[in-house]
Order: C-alpha cells, then structure tokens, then sequence
C-alpha cells in the first residue's frame, strides 16, 4: 500500500472547534430574527390602528356631506369593534373649541379626534377641524 506524504487534512479537533464557533456566532443573529418578528406585528397591529382611525374620520366627514355641520354632536363616543378587530377600542371625541384655537373668527368650528387603542396602548390618532361659515 502506498501513502501519499504531504497530504493535510483537518483533524477532528480542528472540526469540532469551527462547529462551536458557527454556533456562537449564529446566537445573536438568530435573536435579531425573533426581534424583527416582534417588531412586524407591533407595524401591523399600528397600520390597522390608523385604518380604522381613517375609516372613522371618513365616517363623520360623511355624515357631515349629507346632513350638515348641526348633525355632528359634541361629546364622545367608544366603538367596541367586534370580528377581526376585537382587540381594538375606537374613541370618537367632538369638541366644540373657543375661537383663537385654529378656528376662524366668525365661524362655528367643531374639533374632531379619532383615537384606536389595542393592548391598552393608543396604536393611531387622526384629528381635524370641521369649520360651518
């Protein structure tokens, strides 16, 4: 039999030592996968927040379209929304402010606020003025 001098090859050691090394290595790579899923349901979960907020804003500025500036009462309200959304809280809240606040002199104007809240914290606010000249 005939044996090659000169030919190296890794050892076991050598093998073993480069495996624990790749896995040491790959920890905190792996941790920032499980933090970027975190952080795409907190995204989603707030992109849902400001849809809903959207879609309710829309609802009054229709409201006032088809019945006019008298027809949106001050006050507030909470929509507990049920299905898919169950886990969001929709505050609706209409004040009338003092002139000198952004409202026109000579004008009637309506402060507007959508807040939706999911988890207790609030995920997306839209507020507006509804001005009657």
């Amino acid at each position: 039999m005939t044996t090659c001098s000169g030919q190296r090859g890794f050892t076991l050691l050598e093998l073993v030592m480069v495996i624990v090394i790749v896995a040491l290595a790959s920890v905190p790579i792996l941790g920032q996968f499980s933090q970027a899923a975190s952080a795409q349901l907190v995204d989603e979960s707030i992109q849902t927040a400001a849809q809903l907020a959207q879609e309710r804003a829309e609802s009054v500025l229709a409201l006032r379209r088809a019945s006019g500036y008298a027809a949106i009462a001050t006050g507030t309200t909470t929509d507990t929304l049920n299905g898919t959304y169950s886990g969001y809280i929709r505050t609706l809240t209409v004040n009338s402010p003092a002139t000198g606040n952004g409202c026109a002199s000579g004008a009637s104007c309506k402060e507007v606020i959508v807040n939706v809240a999911s988890g207790g914290r609030t995920r997306a606010t839209v507020s507006f003025m509804l001005v009657d000249y």
